[in-house]
């Protein structure tokens, strides 16, 4: 049990100068780390292994502080080192609110690499949305009656698993999934003593060696549902490039959809794209700007605004920049990329912070100085 002397041992622990002292180059070889693996791993990839990951499993076996970790310990170690190591004294005034900076700043690093989450809305000029989709998470999703009835991420679906869930009359057994696959065609064996639905009936999933930008890997899973209604049971394909989605009949008459799709954030208002913009440049046909026209719902409130590329909107602690545009025969669809950053205010008081304490520190400075000079010359 931890008494109040374990605690102040630990935060002496803490404080001490040793902590900085090896918590610093562990940082900067996984940021290197990081930046290199990007090369052979992929953005998504390297960034997930060596920047956001709270813990590095070497060798699979060894568990070692990844980023998030590292900046919050430093965090303690800068807050520790104030309040049991440093003098609180008048002419000190300045350091400590520097410290006080420099751990606000380290606490915004540690949330922003953990928490911040980003994705993105696709949408057509008049079309509304309340959900935002992420670049790399798939799911795997079973729609009945416009809404979502399941929802499973893609990294449960281990083959050969069997899942049940009291949100479906049904039974569903992995058979086959792939972050990365094409389609084949089905070879004839023969064998037909399990049905096979909608695509399931004339192809099946090839896997294929993982793209480094995780966008450009294309998800698929095949299941098999059992306890459905009797011509509904069988094998299903969902791949995340077809959007004819695929239906399956409970034995009590409902209809389930289901679908492979990007991972869904559901926002606490929703966005309408009122009109997008393209401009070029004077007598060519490449783009010079996007600019969006959005009108944003939430409750009571309407609230229209406009987003270019370098002035985004931010509301509720969410940002949306505008990312791009696509012009489909008549309709004119808008890209905003959105970031939910947890630590997006810490930089900012950071930096008053450290510009403050030293501005507090050089004037003490100054007028030490000059006091000692009077003394020295009386």
């Amino acid at each position: 049990m931890f008494t109040r002397r374990h605690i102040k041992d630990w935060a002496l622990l803490l404080s001490r100068p040793v902590v900085l002292f090896y918590s610093l180059p562990w940082l900067m070889a996984l940021l290197i780390a990081g930046t290199v693996a990007q090369k052979y791993l992929g953005l998504y990839e390297a960034t997930k292994l060596y920047l956001t990951a709270p813990i590095i499993w070497l060798g699979g076996v060894l568990p070692l502080p990844g980023v998030p970790l590292v900046l919050f310990l430093i965090f303690l170690n800068l807050v520790f080192k104030l309040f049991f190591k440093s003098p609180w004294k008048p002419e000190n005034a300045g350091i400590i609110i520097t410290h006080f900076g420099a751990a606000f700043l380290f606490l915004g690093m540690a949330l922003t690499a953990g928490l911040s989450n980003e994705g993105y809305i696709a949408l057509a000029e008049g079309d509304s949305s309340a959900r935002i989709s992420d670049y790399h998470r798939r799911e795997l999703v079973f729609l009945q009656e416009g809404g979502d009835a399941l929802r499973l991420p893609y990294q449960t679906l281990e083959i050969g698993v069997t899942l049940q869930d009291q949100s479906l009359p049904f039974t569903i057994e992995v058979l086959d999934a792939c972050r990365n696959c094409t389609m084949q065609m089905n070879e004839d064996t023969g064998d037909d003593t399990v049905a096979r639905h909608g695509l399931a009936e004339k192809v099946s999933l090839k896997t294929l060696p993982l793209e480094k930008a995780e966008e450009s890997n294309l998800s698929g899973v095949m299941i098999r549902v059992s306890g459905a209604a009797e011509q509904s049971d069988g094998i299903y394909i969902a791949f995340e490039p077809v959007k004819n989605l695929p239906q399956i009949t409970a034995k009590d008459g409902r209809v389930y959809s289901l679908a492979l799709r990007r991972a869904e954030t559901v926002l606490p208002f929703t966005v309408e794209l009122l009109d997008v913009t393209r401009i070029l440049y004077p007598g060519t046909s490449m783009p010079q700007s996007y600019y969006s026209d959005l009108r944003v719902h939430d409750g009571d409130i309407l609230w229209e605004t406009r987003i270019e590329m370098n002035s985004p909107l931010r509301y509720k602690g969410y940002t949306f920049y505008q990312s791009g545009y696509t012009l489909t025969g008549d309709t004119e669809t808008s890209t905003l990329a959105v970031v939910k950053n947890a630590g997006r205010a810490f930089p900012y008081i950071a930096g008053l912070l450290l510009g403050l304490g030293m501005l507090i520190h050089s004037v003490t400075r100054i007028r030490t100085k000059r006091t000692g000079s009077k003394s020295n010359a009386s």
